[in-house]
């Protein structure tokens, strides 16, 4: 069950307009329920590590998407790596 949850919100992940802050105003709503929808799941998790992998997964794709958009391109990967094995455990 749990791993389930975990697939659920890499894709959530995976599928977010991470970019809807360079759009029209209904894209940032759109963001908004889907960023509501991630926290709802990873809430329903009740393993501490877990949750707190996801979460740090989320804010790196974020981190990662602003740095894109400001022409720095930070390099996640190993960070990325890290929450990954949390996951895989």
């Amino acid at each position: 069950m749990a791993q389930d949850k975990i697939q659920k919100a890499l894709k959530m992940i995976d599928s977010f307009d991470w970019f809807w802050s360079m759009a029209d105003e209904w894209r940032y709503d759109s963001a908004k329920a889907g960023m509501r929808s991630f926290v709802s799941l990873v809430n329903t998790i009740d393993d501490e590590d877990v949750r707190r992998a996801l979460r740090g997964l989320w804010t790196l794709r974020y981190e990662e998407t602003s740095s894109i958009i400001s022409g720095h391109n930070i390099n996640v990967s190993e960070q990325r790596k890290e929450y990954m094995a949390v996951l895989a455990a």
